[in-house]
């Protein structure tokens, strides 16, 4: 009896310890894209326990428009979240400072369908593009136009969201697209290798460009939540770093969690550059980070994306001090 009684205490305290856990850890609201670079250090770090040791109860809420994310995010109701380079041209004007480098892309590309007669970005005078404003695709298509000497006022610009260019472009409501993977292989997918042509994409830029993923966050958060900032980075370092050495696994992870297959999701993979811990604070500790996303608002100001009087230092909108932080109370 004294037994029964003893268990039941014990019982009893631990679920009283939990609660009280529970009770006690502070909610943030984290926006994710839907593919491995955008959510999958995520769901390691909810699933191997890292945010419930940080003190953190994290809610994801889906997204696939930066800008739509940042108006998000500036009304509150969204704390930290994943950006894609299209829209960090906001980060130079003030609308988000950039916490961390997640990796860098290469697979932004200009499509066409092979049957359209379109063969090369001059052909793409007076025609119908599809992209998604505030993101990579305006960027890629942007740099594309000036690389060929060509005014974006030779186009027509069709802003809409991924998932609705990408129906229009198959259905053959617009001319060409502006995409990135996971996309393109969505489209080569559905229309076939043969039938789709690159006309342009991230690569013709090289080297000179390179395109970042990053997590962000606004100033006055940041300036409110400093702690809170450093707590979410110290999860997610641990978790991305568990992507980087279980690549495969955490691709199931994300397919399941996004609701496609293992095939598509690990699509993204082979076009994207990873980068490890170790090699992340090597690229924070030494400058080149910095001098990349000077080279991206540079990119922004050449393509007519942002405003000369936004041409300022990598440091005003690079905030990586919460970052080091963090690297260094987890001994990076």
């Amino acid at each position: 009896v004294l037994m029964k009684k003893l268990v039941t205490l014990l019982l009893a305290a631990a679920m009283l310890l939990t609660v009280c856990a529970m009770a006690s850890a502070e909610k943030i609201t984290v926006a994710y894209h839907p593919h491995i670079t955008g959510v999958g250090g995520l769901l390691n770090a909810i699933d191997n326990g890292y945010f419930d040791e940080e003190g953190l109860e994290v809610e994801l809420v889906q997204f696939t428009s930066g800008a739509t994310e940042l108006a998000a995010m500036a009304s509150g109701q969204i704390n930290i979240g994943y950006l894609g380079v299209g829209a960090q041209v906001f980060a130079p004007q003030g609308q988000c400072a950039i916490l961390a480098l997640d990796s860098t892309d290469m697979s932004g590309e200009i499509l066409v369908r092979a049957d359209s007669g379109i063969k090369t970005m001059a052909d793409l005078k007076g025609k119908n593009i599809g992209i998604s404003a505030g993101t990579t695709s305006e960027l890629v298509l942007s740099m594309a136009l000036k690389l060929n000497d060509m005014q974006k006022s030779d186009v027509t610009m069709i802003n809409m969201d991924a998932s609705g260019k990408v129906t229009a472009f198959m259905s053959g409501q617009i001319d060409a697209i502006s995409i990135e993977a996971p996309y393109t292989d969505q489209i080569r997918a559905d229309l076939g290798e043969e039938n789709v042509l690159t006309i342009s994409g991230s690569k013709d830029f090289l080297p000179e460009a390179v395109f970042t993923n990053s997590w962000v966050t606004t100033n006055d958060y940041l300036d409110k939540h400093h702690d809170t900032v450093v707590k979410f980075l110290k999860a997610w370092l641990r978790g991305t770093e568990d992507r980087y050495n279980n690549m495969e696994a955490t691709v199931q992870k994300v397919a399941d969690y996004i609701g496609t297959d293992y095939e598509t999701a690990y699509l993204t993979v082979e076009k994207t550059n990873w980068i490890n811990n170790a090699k992340l604070k090597e690229l924070v500790e030494d400058g080149t980070a910095m001098k990349w996303y000077d080279t991206i608002k540079n990119m922004f100001l050449d393509a007519g994306l942002l405003d000369a009087e936004y041409d300022v230092a990598p440091e005003t909108f690079v905030k990586f001090d919460c970052l080091k932080e963090a690297m260094a109370e987890l001994g990076l």
